[in-house]
């Protein structure tokens, strides 16, 4: 599902900016802590979602990318995928998922309308508090 929608909690102070051989570029998109149990989510997750995404990665595509926690929110290494590719989540919120120096491996799928990330364990509940905390 696209868009907002039950469970769907904005994370408002986020911006996506792609990083390729052409520099970074700032993408229209909108990103959503999507909480397990609501909207057919299975797993909590993050939803990265604008009508841009799926240029790069059409639905139905999926890969693993390293993922670095910063300052400014985190870094996906998309380069397995398309090299030299890379997606920064800049939100000062999203700094409390994957922590400033951290690193993990995330799981990315296409879906129609933008992308989908799943992180493991400890780091989903992470996205689970920070879900329950901003949806009041």
């Amino acid at each position: 599902m696209t868009g907002p929608g039950p469970g769907k909690v904005p994370v408002r102070d986020a911006e996506v900016i792609l990083i390729s051989a052409e520099g970074p570029r700032r993408l229209e998109a909108e990103v959503y802590i999507h909480l397990k149990g609501y909207s057919r989510a299975r797993v909590t997750h993050l939803d990265v979602e604008g009508p841009g995404l799926n240029d790069f990665f059409p639905p139905g595509t999926s890969f693993y990318a390293r993922t670095r926690g910063t300052v400014n929110g985190m870094v996906l290494d998309f380069s397995r995928y398309m090299r030299g590719v890379y997606v920064e989540l800049v939100s000062p919120t999203l700094r409390r998922v994957v922590r400033p120096g951290e690193t993990t491996i995330v799981y990315v799928g296409g879906k129609n309308g933008g992308i989908f990330l799943g992180f493991k364990k400890p780091y989903v509940e992470r996205l689970e508090a920070l879900g329950a905390e901003m949806w009041t």
